[in-house]
């Protein structure tokens, strides 16, 4: 469906049905999907086409390249499939693709006087378009005790004007509002950070949690321990425990594994009082208890959706900044990437590795091996100043390394 949404649209779509969508195939109705690449149009209009998608059982998708806004958005959030045993949500958006939404309003092009009566009509015709909407907001996803739009969604929605539109640019909000993020690459296996954020954007999805600093590597590094150790690894998978940023007066901690292609949770955060998959497990009732998480959970919620294009995103790095100190000259300071790593000696001793890579490409290796360090592959001292994380001086040239998160 492509361009303004305008009356007659719906008897067109309808006509189109009959021979387009087949419905029920055995299981659902997910083969049938509409793409949408529309800036809006007629919210009456709109609201009946929306109304239509999710009583039919109709996917929706909003293609690479393709735009969907205003009342279009309302049509794609209704995006459903349906069976008589099996019903779910069925709405994706390409990392290449843009939706966005804003309150519905009166768009009046002519600076002539309106008739009050008119006007009347047009806010009440108004008023009756938005209760539409909140109904269909409130319809109930399937099998579940959520509702197809999040209040929190609503709001957002309600609370941008015109141009001022609120998108769905990021995985925070992709996963918050449950929509399918396709286009990034297939997930092949599951690592350490994975892990993390799968158990992390599984608790605080629940509860609305969303700009929440979640960063996997960061942590590692504030904590100085392992947040996520490897418990099973057989033929049924390789299976993480993650012990979440949360825990601390209340258990927050998940099991996360990967089986045949699907990345499968469970777990309890006592912060939040929420659960992933059945709640508490343990390896050995994993499989029974463990539920279906979706690939976008795996990511770092504050990625911005259009940097996922080039394929799956392994994102096992922290933001940090780097500052270099030469014993002669004038200090460098520059935004850099961080990636950290524990490993242990033969002897037991704790390794840390902290890989930092500044914007030219340049890296600077600092390893940590009991109360010895090198950095660059040259001894180097450790320091701790206010500001920064950690600090080590090249005892070779002098040079002071610092950084900080």
């Amino acid at each position: 469906m492509d361009g303004q949404i305008v009356e007659g649209d719906l008897q067109r779509l309808t006509d189109m049905a009959k021979g387009a969508f087949k419905g029920f195939d055995g299981e659902s109705s997910s083969h049938d999907t509409l793409c949408l690449n529309s800036p809006g149009g007629s919210v009456t209009e709109g609201v009946k086409l929306a109304t239509f998608i999710y009583k039919s059982g109709v996917g929706t998708v909003i293609d690479r390249g393709d735009e969907c806004y205003s009342i279009c958005a309302i049509m794609f959030m209704m995006g459903i499939a349906q069976g008589p045993e099996v019903s779910f949500i069925n709405r994706k958006l390409n990392v290449g693709g843009k939706l966005g939404f804003h309150r519905p309003y009166l768009a009046i092009d002519s600076d002539e006087m309106i008739n009050v009566k008119a006007l009347a009509i047009a806010h009440d015709a108004a008023v009756e378009s938005i209760t539409e909407l909140m109904i269909l907001a409130n319809n109930q996803v399937p099998w579940s005790n959520s509702t197809m739009m999040k209040p929190d969604l609503i709001q957002a929605m309600l609370s941008h004007i015109g141009n001022d539109l609120y998108y769905i640019d990021t995985v925070d909000k992709a996963g918050r509002f449950e929509i399918e993020v396709v286009g990034d690459g297939e997930t092949t296996g599951l690592n350490a950070p994975q892990a993390y954020y799968a158990c992390e954007n599984s608790f605080h999805w629940q509860v609305g949690l969303q700009g929440k600093n979640t960063d996997y590597q960061r942590l590692r590094v504030s904590l100085g321990n392992e947040i996520v150790k490897v418990v099973a690894d057989g033929p049924d998978g390789r299976i993480y425990e993650v012990t979440s940023e949360d825990e601390g007066y209340a258990e927050a901690r998940c099991l996360i594994g990967f089986k045949d292609g699907y990345v499968q949770g469970c777990g309890y955060n006592g912060s939040y009082n929420v659960s992933v998959g059945q709640g508490q497990c343990a390896v050995e009732n994993f499989s029974e208890r463990a539920f279906s998480i979706p690939r976008v959970s795996l990511l770092r919620p504050g990625l911005a959706l259009s940097d996922l294009g080039g394929g799956p995103a392994t994102d096992d790095f922290a933001k940090a900044t780097c500052v270099l100190f030469p014993a002669t000259g004038v200090m460098e300071q520059e935004s850099c990437s961080l990636r950290f790593d524990n490993a242990a000696t033969p002897d037991g001793q704790k390794v840390a590795k902290y890989e930092f890579t500044w914007p030219t490409g340049n890296k600077t290796i600092l390893q940590r091996t009991g109360q010895e360090a090198r950095i660059n592959g040259k001894a180097a001292k450790i320091s701790y100043e206010t500001g920064y994380q950690l600090c080590a001086t090249n005892t070779e040239s002098n040079n002071r390394f610092c950084f900080k998160l």
